[in-house]
């Protein structure tokens, strides 16, 4: 059962029925009906001893087995939960610390084991909610001894310290282990669990949430005096006692005293603990704030260099009791923020930004990042765009926050949400009870004050925020908001704007996305809704929850080209005149189809784009002639035999299949647009065209010509290679088609590429890329497929390079993302994501790699995902180096960069490095939507915002209200 607890325990649990088929519907009612059994998630009462005997109930019953706990065994219904995934019921009594942390997924256990403990402290013990007087089941004593055990043993490896920090953190905070210390945490816990049952309580909650201080104890107790319910009443109280102790926690001298004058910490952090102590009595609140800051980074800093790992869990500990002294000093700084000058509010998000490092939420790159511009902002005034400019980057900070939460408890707290829907709120929760709310709400001071001062402002439902949103395209899009994912892809509407968890990679065409988490700008998604001006923009959880309360309404969302956010309803205004009017138009005088015979890359060039083969195909052949130690070998399978093979084949109609699809689309011509008949008719012929290429017979003569053409090229019919589509419809002027059709990795052997090309033809036919693509093509009937078979090479690294600032157009930047392993950032994922000046010299970091696995080829054929190894950096500076002079060296070693109107255009290069040298996969124009950045409504919103950039902001003035 993963790991997680002994091998007695497994063979000896209750077993299941042997026969079940249970829904997700059911799973839940199973979750509901343990809340109220009085033995929960358990059947029964055992002793599970040391040498794995399993005995009844009584007295010292391990005594001759070496010894044992007392707990719970699971019930069937809990067995059968935890063989679908959903790992509940966790004991930390039955862990066996060893197996679990050796265990292949050892992070979706222990996240859902975390998970489930917050589920714990904001539902009543969820699950456990009877189960906890049930006697025997649960040992609190055993528990401590458990989640000790199993986070001493975290605290001993290195990768826990370093790359899983936030990780183990959390589980210091959530797992019992020792004392019992007051909790900021179980504050924001109980009081959403009570607003829960009691709205009269939510405005106090929102108070508690939101603005917390000393002061709520009180008002608890007075809210507490109007609830007439004994047991409520008590629960109100002890959220009143709890408020108390962590305001009137042990203070910070008392806490740090033993360390100092102790040698478990390195002379370096007693020293920086030395001079907090000595500072502390007289330290006012910002002095305070900036103090536990700085304190909080020293001891996470200080963990590696201590040499016990029971030492290390101590210091853990004392960094949550130091971060609720910080708390305390930020609640006393928040009440004086409209008081201070707009250095005092820089150094408040500094000090915050410290703590957010040393509680696990930012990483010691990004860290250093924030402290160098904090540096290029303590100066006594500067101008308005570097005040801008310099804020902005600052507001990053919260997103790097969300990506490295989402990196290790995601998956898992999606995966708990199925059956209990609470579970998405861990990440919120951990956010809205760290060092980032009140980073959050004093940079909110700033970014106003610049804000006003640019005339910058996002407006959302009527309201004014200086904050919330991260613009990624600009454009302009009107239908309805949907904050509840679909549970399908094809139930996704062309006229919806969604709140989406993340840059989904496989999304359907729909009018505007906002997305919870960026993932990274150069994915394939992305530059398909910039090239199409769909517009795009990232958003704080704070904003996502204001616009779940407008879920399901007709809204007007508009992004202009400098990043200004409205979202607003339609109420009865006309929908805006679509900004964007892209027609798919390939060259169809260029066109060749008399070409049958696979074509080595050798015999291509960029000119046969759009005529015998694709823009991949071509493109890579014009680059291997420039770098031939760059790109593997290939063989491009022609327009011609697509045509001659699939187009030509016999149809059910008595005709050729190119004949009845040219039929097809003539009839569907004669169909009301949007109307419910055309779309159904549409998907009917859709599929039925998509059925036929995917079943195309191969003649002997099409695979005897591609066993030579590939033995020839690569010297063997066993050689791996990506099998690509390539159509005659993407890369043009107003289309990029960004992975929309299918690449399948790694095919190995002769007949498995032959079983993959009638795949890989009738890709571009799949309802997403057909909706994508169709709605916009003039001549729809013709979409030519070729096929690149590129032969694989594995990547340490890859991702995408633009040789341009992609959100200024800037030719003296490049803009990268990139991630370990084969296929980095083109996928969606969380990528490191840089801009790095033309010389390289100068690097901008954008956000750290936070994609969990890393896809590696698979000498077996296709690919195998590894855990990504969690370092901070990803490219090295001599591959930064590496990749700015081939950006620089590109246009005269290959030629300018065109799209296929002929006119410049910055190059999207696909590259990746293997032991340090550079490879390629492909090249293409950068296209951007021209008439969405000379849209005149969205030229408008920008107005007057360059009148001020070069006005001097004095730091000493106070901010803007």
């Amino acid at each position: 059962m993963r790991g997680l607890v002994t091998a007695a325990l497994l063979m000896l649990m209750v077993a299941a029925p042997a026969a079940w088929s249970q829904t997700q519907d059911d799973y839940r009612a199973w979750i509901l009906a343990m809340q109220d059994n009085p033995r929960g998630p358990f059947s029964r009462i055992r002793w599970f001893c040391n040498d794995g005997t399993v005995l009844p109930p009584k007295a010292y019953a391990c005594r001759e087995h070496g010894g044992g706990v007392q707990h719970g065994q699971w019930s069937a219904e809990t067995v059968k939960l935890r063989e679908r995934g959903y790992l509940v019921a966790n004991l930390l009594a039955a862990v066996d610390t060893a197996a679990f942390l050796q265990s292949a997924d050892v992070e979706d256990q222990y996240a859902q084991l975390l998970i489930e403990r917050f589920l714990m402290a904001v539902e009543q013990g969820w699950i456990f909610r009877q189960a906890i007087v049930y006697r025997g089941a649960i040992q609190e004593e055993d528990e401590r001894a458990g989640g000790r055990a199993l986070l001493t043993a975290m605290a001993a490896d290195s990768e826990w310290l370093g790359p899983r920090f936030a990780a183990l953190r959390a589980g210091v905070k959530l797992l019992p282990h020792g004392d019992d210390n007051a909790s900021i945490g179980r504050i924001r816990q109980w009081s959403a669990d009570l607003s829960e049952g009691d709205p009269g309580f939510m405005p106090l909650r929102v108070r508690i949430h939101g603005t917390p201080s000393a002061a709520d104890a009180e008002a608890v107790r007075r809210y507490s005096r109007s609830v007439q319910t004994g047991a409520l009443k008590a629960r109100y109280d002890a959220l009143a006692d709890e408020i108390d102790r962590v305001y009137q926690a042990q203070p910070l001298d008392q806490i740090l005293s033993d360390w100092v004058s102790s040698n478990r910490l390195p002379t370096l952090s007693r020293d920086q603990l030395g001079a907090a102590l000595n500072a502390w009595p007289e330290a006012s609140a910002i002095d305070r704030l900036t103090i536990t800051g700085g304190v909080l980074a020293a001891l996470r800093d200080a963990l590696e260099q201590i040499d016990t790992p029971s030492h290390r869990v101590e210091i853990l500990d004392v960094s949550l009791r130091i971060e609720a002294e910080h708390f305390k000093a930020g609640t006393r700084v928040r009440e004086q923020l409209d008081s201070f000058d707009r250095s005092q509010v820089l150094a408040v998000t500094a000090a915050a930004a410290d703590a957010a490092y040393g509680t696990g939420l930012l990483n010691a790159r990004l860290h250093n990042e924030l402290l160098r511009t904090f540096t290029t902002l303590d100066v006594q005034q500067l101008p308005l765009s570097g005040y801008r400019a310099g804020l902005d980057y600052l507001a990053l900070a919260n997103g790097w926050a969300v990506q490295n939460l989402r990196r290790y408890f995601y998956p898992s707290m999606m995966t708990l949400a199925e059956i209990e829907p609470e579970a998405k709120l861990f990440i919120q929760d951990q956010l809205r009870g760290s060092p980032l709310l009140l980073y959050s709400q004093a940079l909110d001071h700033l970014l106003r004050d610049a804000g006003q001062l640019a005339g910058i402002k996002h407006s959302v439902f009527g309201t004014v925020h200086g904050v919330g949103f991260n613009a990624l395209n600009p454009g302009t899009a009107s239908g309805v908001l949907h904050t509840q994912l679909p549970e399908s892809l094809t139930d996704y509407r062309s006229d919806g704007i969604y709140l989406l968890p993340e840059t989904v990679s496989d999304l359907p065409p729909i009018a505007g996305i906002i997305t919870r988490g960026a993932g990274n700008p150069l994915s394939h998604v992305q530059l398909l809704a910039r090239n199409l001006g769909i517009p795009n923009v990232s958003v704080s959880p704070d904003m996502a929850q204001l616009l779940s309360a407008h879920d399901g309404e007709r809204v007007l969302m508009q992004v202009s080209p400098a990043g200004q956010v409205r979202i607003d309803q339609m109420g009865d205004r006309a929908a805006p005149t679509a900004q964007v009017q892209v027609v798919i138009r390939p060259d169809l005088d260029k066109l060749d189809l008399d070409v049958h015979v696979p074509l080595p890359l050798a015999q291509l060039r960029a000119a046969d784009s759009g005529r015998t083969v694709g823009p991949k195909a071509a493109k890579l052949a014009e680059l291997r002639k420039h770098y031939p130690e760059a790109v593997s070998r290939g063989v491009a399978i022609p327009f011609g035999m697509f045509r001659d093979v699939v187009l030509e084949q016999a149809h059910r109609s008595g005709t050729t299949l190119w004949e009845w699809m040219v039929a097809q689309y003539r009839h569907l011509d004669t169909l009301q647009p949007g109307s419910e008949q055309r779309k159904e008719a549409t998907e009917a012929f859709r599929a039925e065209l998509y059925t036929a290429i995917l079943n195309t017979p191969l003649p002997d003569e099409f695979r005897e010509a591609l066993r030579q053409a590939l033995m020839t090229e690569m010297g063997s019919l066993d050689v791996g290679v990506f099998v690509r589509s390539d159509t005659n419809v993407e890369d043009l002027a107003g289309f990029t088609g960004a992975g929309l059709n299918l690449t399948l990795p790694n095919v190995i052997g002769i007949d498995a590429v032959l079983e993959a090309i009638p795949r890989v033809w009738a890709s571009p036919f799949t309802e997403r890329a057909f909706a994508w693509r169709q709605a916009h093509m003039e001549a729809p009937e013709h979409v030519y497929t070729s096929v690149l078979l590129l032969e694989s090479v594995g990547s340490d690294k890859s991702g995408v390079l633009v040789t341009a600032d992609i959100d200024t157009g800037a030719r003296d930047v490049l803009s990268v993302a990139v991630n370990e392993g084969l296929g980095g950032a083109v996928d969606g994922q969380a990528a490191e994501s840089l801009r790095i000046s033309a010389d390289g010299e100068t690097v901008t970091v954008l956000a750290t790699a936070t994609a969990p696995w890393r896809r590696v080829p698979d000498p077996a054929g296709g690919i195998l995902k590894l855990p990504a190894s969690g370092a901070d950096t990803v490219m090295t500076p001599l591959e930064i180096k590496r990749l700015a002079a081939f950006a620089q060296e590109l246009p005269q070693r290959f030629g300018p960069i065109e799209d296929d109107e002929g006119r410049l255009a910055p190059a999207d290069v696909e590259f990746g490095f293997l032991d340090g040298q550079l490879r390629l996969f492909q090249i293409r124009p950068f296209l951007d939507n021209q008439m969405v950045q000379g849209s005149s409504a969205l030229r408008d919103m920008d107005k007057g915002l360059d009148a001020g950039a070069t006005t001097q902001v004095p730091l000493s003035g106070r901010p803007a209200r």
